[in-house]
């Protein structure tokens, strides 16, 4: 079993404009490894980049840092190495970067007052029917 632990190193954010425009799309790149992995003391690094870029260019937010796996077997870190080498990440790696990565940049957002950087939801439809056709005694502008 892998333990996975993940370490920031450098952290960039800079907001770009005063006002904020409606609508902003949001770049999202993950770069793991972004640099040679290696082993150190019986645990495998892998550095890892971060950066979030907004059309129109209204926030940056660049991240750096190193995922340290651990493991009681030394099998497995030899086979993670193998999978790294061969640009097979395990998904349990790239969640965890990515998952504390967001939960970073959702902060920086927060702190430089623009809008986070997560999908919202869409909006939600009503089903198919008969315009002006009620369901449940809800009205035809509903939205369910």
């Amino acid at each position: 079993m892998l333990n996975i632990s993940v370490q920031l190193v450098s952290i960039s954010a800079e907001r770009l404009v005063e006002a904020l425009p409606p609508k902003i799309n949001f770049n999202v790149n993950l770069s793991l490894p972004s640099d040679r992995p290696y082993m150190q003391g019986g645990r495998f690094i892998i550095p890892f980049s971060f950066m979030i870029t907004t059309l129109p260019p209204v926030v940056n937010i660049a991240l750096k840092g190193k995922v340290f796996v651990i493991s009681d077997s030394r099998d497995e870190l030899k086979r993670l190495e193998k999978d790294i080498g061969n640009k097979k990440i395990p998904p349990q790696i790239v969640q965890a970067v990515f998952v504390n990565m967001l939960a970073e940049s959702i902060l920086l957002s927060r702190s430089l007052g623009t809008p986070p950087p997560i999908p919202g939801i869409p909006g939600l439809q009503q089903p198919p029917g008969k315009p002006g056709e009620k369901r449940g005694g809800q009205g035809p502008g509903t939205i369910i």
